[in-house]
């Protein structure tokens, strides 16, 4: 469903030629609206937006939904959700564990038994199975309250486990449904469709390019992998496509940032935030797509080329056939309430599989931070630069920045306790930095590996990336304060 839109179909699209054909929205059939799928685009989107977006009253604050929620949660039921979170831990290890020995063929799983519990999803690197494993060890302990100082210590555990972990494994999987509602339900075509016109004269990519970056941003970068490698192998995109995609739109989902700003306690603010997320994200890219490596990387194919036909109208045309396509959808997908359960459990394996790797990763940042000054040293060059940009606590924000390239969650949230103007630049470029070396980078190697996109083209992207972000957030967020925005 993802990666198609109406003029990919038969009627639409030649796959002959490698010319693009120019339509207007007369050549494009437009089906016919009945009331039951308008209903569901428009109460899907509607309560999508709401809950992410929608600022709201609540305990003399403004916030999101998303907030209330996950905060009445943790109030309430705060010992079933440490509970829980091990629950996911441990899932997440075994079911990683199974998995990568059956892939090493040190265990043989039968096929039904590995698609029943969708081992191929769990397998990762050697190191990251590692990592998972190791999280079982470290969690146990903290549940049960018995163990060393140094893992026990509030500035240890007290900050990744209680401040950072507990909230993951609700703002994810609760999120999860609505962000489901969003991308399955026809606001994901909707969002998409609307952004075509400037993709190919902004970005040189084209248009269906935005349905890949939506589903990022709506989904996950993992959701925006599988579909830029399902257009790819179509003849949809050539390999500079891809590599733009992947390394410049495949950045943070809304759901993430949401549970990142949880922790930093800035959800009141959050539509602010996203706003200046996603224009990061465009001036960044804007600026990498006509630069070195990305623009060298060769426009070739690795099937039919299938070109997409340039669609011209006004602003009212797009609107249609967005709406179009949106409506076409939500009739095609799943009810809602099917959608919210697919969305749940998607989340709750998306978590299962993060948390022990973030508990491991987190650990080991904020003990390396706390009885060493490694971070300090790496961060110091970064501290005059923010400082001259005028963000306040330029040395925790620049080691949050440096922790960002390893893990996104550790970076951001490393944070907590400064000033609301470095929570909300330190949010902003590390969820934009988009290339994680704990979850992003090894994934995009391994799935696009006929590019090829290699470690060490990530890592020059990483470092260019980081320096653009620096002073166009910053720039940004400074413009919002002056406006009365923050």
């Amino acid at each position: 469903m993802f990666g198609s839109s109406a003029w990919e179909n038969d009627e639409h699209t030649s796959g002959d030629s490698a010319e693009a054909d120019t339509e207007t929205i007369k050549d494009v059939s437009l089906i016919k609206k009945r009331p039951k799928p308008v209903l569901k685009f428009i109460f899907a989107f509607g309560i999508g937006s709401f809950f992410f977006l929608f600022p709201i009253q609540w305990n003399g604050q403004t916030t999101i939904p998303l907030d209330v929620v996950v905060s009445i949660i943790l109030e309430s039921f705060p010992t079933l959700i440490e509970y829980f979170t091990f629950g996911l831990i441990l899932t997440g290890g075994v079911l990683t564990t199974v998995s990568m020995a059956n892939y090493h063929g040190i265990l043989s799983v039968d096929e039904g038994t590995a698609n029943r519990f969708e081992l191929n999803y769990w397998r990762t690197s050697n190191i990251f199975w590692v990592f998972r494993i190791i999280g079982i060890f470290l969690a146990l302990p903290i549940l049960i309250g018995s163990g060393p100082e140094w893992l026990l210590s509030e500035k240890t555990s007290g900050v990744v486990w209680g401040g950072l972990l507990l909230t993951i494994a609700l703002v994810i999987p609760i999120g999860a449904v609505f962000v489901n509602l969003l991308a399955e339900l026809g606001g994901l075509q909707f969002v998409g469709t609307l952004s075509q016109p400037v993709m190919r004269p902004v970005f040189n990519l084209p248009g269906r390019a935005a349905l890949d970056s939506a589903a990022s941003w709506l989904g996950s970068f993992s959701i925006g992998y599988y579909l830029t490698r399902n257009v790819f192998d179509r003849g949809g995109y050539n390999k500079r496509e891809v590599f733009v995609i992947c390394t410049c739109f495949a950045t943070a989902n809304l759901g993430t940032i949401g549970a990142i700003a949880a922790v930093l306690e800035i959800l009141h603010v959050f539509p602010i935030v996203v706003l200046l997320y996603l224009l990061s994200v465009i001036f960044t890219a804007i600026i990498l797509v006509r630069v070195p490596p990305l623009s060298t990387v060769p426009d070739e194919f690795v099937a039919e080329p299938d070109p997409e036909p340039e669609f011209n109208g006004p602003v009212v045309d797009y609107f249609r056939f967005a709406f179009n396509e949106a409506v076409r959808t939500a009739e095609e997908g799943a009810s809602i309430p099917r959608s919210a359960i697919e969305g749940l459990i998607d989340g709750l394996k998306l978590t299962g599989m993060m948390v022990g790797t973030i508990l491991t990763i987190g650990m080991t940042a904020v003990i390396i931070n706390e009885y060493t000054s490694v971070f300090e040293v790496l961060a110091t060059p970064l501290v005059p630069v923010l400082s001259a940009f005028g963000i306040p606590d330029p040395q925790m924000a620049a080691t949050s920045l440096i922790l960002g390239g390893a893990e996104m969650f550790i970076g951001a949230t490393f944070a907590v306790g400064t000033d609301l103007i470095t929570r909300v630049y330190v949010v902003i470029v590390v969820s934009a930095q988009a290339i994680f070396f704990a979850a992003s980078a090894p994934m995009m190697v391994d799935m696009f590996d006929d590019i090829p996109i290699r470690f060490r083209d990530l890592f020059v992207l990483f470092v260019m990336r980081t320096a653009l972000l620096i002073p166009i957030t910053a720039a940004l967020v400074h413009a919002a304060v002056f406006v009365g925005l923050l």
